[in-house]
């Protein structure tokens, strides 16, 4: 009877690595999403997936049930049923295979955006999206079974078809290949990440810093004051509160959010010293919003995730694009050379040619845990230096 028995436990991420934990239910019986039992104690985690624990042959086993807990609860009442089929028919001298549920496509790719959007990975979300729509638009199969290697390798090459640069498609396979290992295709069918050059980090020209400064609304100005001179990331603009803003000592503290279930990348925590313009920007933010918790939040002061398409907009209705990307096209969300992020590289790059400024200090600023990372942004003297410096040179 032990046998037929199958349980719902939370897996969870420490410090130390991956414990097990029975999962929290409400009163109605109800799975808590999120929740572990820690020391008889309900524990809201932020990494972590359901698995059914339950017996084979006398063998203890774990399946792995996701992160939705009623598709989790139903994984577990699924095997249980047929572990109790499975006995009942043994008794009676009946053999019975149980066949394994095929994973179709479009199920798994739903799956794996929402893992993304409940881990707020909003931008991998959406470049999961519209990967997965692609790829299933092409190879036009239902089941991740019946997917070979070649239809990888075809994928890859209706993407240059297209005009996609190797950048891009090499990219896009990133993502392809983790949906597909999310959807238990076998990785050794998977071909290797296509090549291409190692580009050097883009960033913002001054001519376009002050243009897009310029055309921006009070609200824009700020959140492109805040990516663009404390060099933050996206979701950490998103989810930036008050109490991690110290207007009068000028230092600001990228933290993590847990109303929003927000964690800083690495976990760690970092101060940053708030320039004179941004501090003004900030000021004025406070005094037409003295009762809102999010520095940058909507009107019902929830983070906005919507900042990017507030950028694009304004790039646009500004002609600031550069008119002949896919992203410039019509009926396309707009120019895929202004993004957020690219004023975060615009700072570590501006950082580190500052006389003064070492590896380490921007190191700190940025939030890298390896110094490799921040080394990426060291660029040689540009333009007019560049010029002085190579007619100096005696020939």
């Amino acid at each position: 009877m032990a046998d037929r028995k199958a349980a719902l436990v939370i897996r969870y991420k420490t410090a130390k690595g991956w414990p097990r934990a029975s999962v929290v239910r409400d009163a109605n019986g109800r799975i808590r999403p999120g929740y572990a039992l820690i020391d008889n104690m309900p524990v809201h985690v932020d990494d972590f997936r359901y698995e059914v624990r339950y017996y084979e042959k006398r063998k203890l086993k774990y399946k792995n049930a996701g992160r939705n807990p009623v598709q989790a609860e139903g994984l577990r009442h699924r095997i249980e049923s047929q572990s109790t089929a499975k006995a009942i028919a043994e008794r009676a001298g009946i053999r019975v295979e149980i066949a394994e549920e095929r994973r179709t496509l479009r199920g798994t790719s739903q799956q794996y955006i929402d893992d993304a959007v409940a881990r707020q990975a909003i931008e991998a979300a959406e470049q999961a999206r519209n990967v997965t729509e692609e790829f299933i638009g092409l190879v036009r199969k239902t089941y991740i079974d019946e997917l070979t290697r070649q239809d990888v390798l075809q994928f890859h090459e209706a993407l240059r078809k297209r005009g996609c640069e190797d950048r891009t498609v090499a990219n896009k396979h990133v993502r392809l290949a983790s949906w597909l290992r999310f959807a238990g295709f076998d990785k050794k069918e998977l071909p290797p990440k296509p090549k291409c050059e190692l580009e050097l980090p883009t960033v913002y020209t001054p001519d376009e810093v002050s243009s897009i400064l310029g055309a921006a609304d009070p609200y824009m100005h700020l959140v492109i004051l805040l990516a663009l001179k404390c060099g933050l990331r996206d979701q950490e603009i998103v989810h930036l509160t008050w109490t991690s803003v110290d207007l009068e000592r000028k230092m600001l503290r990228v933290q993590g959010n847990p109303k929003w279930q927000f964690k800083v990348k690495d976990y760690e925590q970092r101060d940053l010293p708030i320039p004179v313009d941004l501090l003004i920007a900030l000021k004025a933010r406070k005094r037409a919003k003295p009762n809102t918790t999010l520095v940058v939040g909507t009107a019902r002061d929830h983070p906005n995730r919507k900042l990017l398409r507030l950028l694009k907009r304004i790039v646009k209705r500004e002609k600031l694009g550069c008119g002949h990307c896919e992203g410039c096209q019509p009926g396309h969300t707009g120019c895929s050379g202004w993004e957020l992020h690219k004023f975060r590289r615009t700072f570590a790059t501006r950082a580190l040619q500052t006389p003064g400024m070492d590896l380490r200090t921007v190191q700190m600023l940025m939030g890298h845990k390896d110094i490799k990372s921040t080394m990426r942004y060291l660029r040689p003297a540009e333009s007019e230096s560049l010029h002085d410096l190579i007619s100096k040179v005696k020939w």
